[in-house]
């Protein structure tokens, strides 16, 4: 685990590994986090999964907070909709998509969140 930490922005990086000795399911991943935020980084416009996951997210139709169906948080359906050219690059196939949370819907997902909120209460 890497911890990298700058004025603007901090990280958590996991670098994880299949197991050595048994190779029936060999893999390597990288994951990381932010973990922290200046608040002139969160004033600016952010782009790719972390523009997409940065507000929350409600079912239009249960008005609950959407936190780990990939299909309503995110624009791109697969990983190389994240893609980009080089470690500059910033152009990638889910940034021409519409979001599935449109203007059109925000009246549903409010009606549902009211519903949702007093179903509870």
């Amino acid at each position: 685990t890497l911890h990298i930490e700058t004025p603007l922005v901090s990280f958590q990086v996991e670098y994880r590994r299949s197991d050595w000795f048994n190779r029936k399911c060999d893999f390597q991943s990288l994951d990381a986090w932010v973990t922290k935020v200046s608040d002139k980084m969160e004033k600016t416009e952010w782009a790719g999964i972390l523009g997409e996951t940065k507000y929350k997210v409600y079912d239009p139709k249960t008005g609950e907070q959407v936190k780990t169906d990939r299909s309503k948080l995110l624009r791109g359906k697969d990983d190389a909709d994240y893609e980009v050219v080089g470690a500059f690059g910033t152009k990638f196939a889910a940034a021409s998509k519409q979001h599935r949370l449109t203007a059109s819907s925000v009246p549903s997902v409010i009606s549902a969140i009211g519903n949702s909120f007093f179903s509870k209460i």
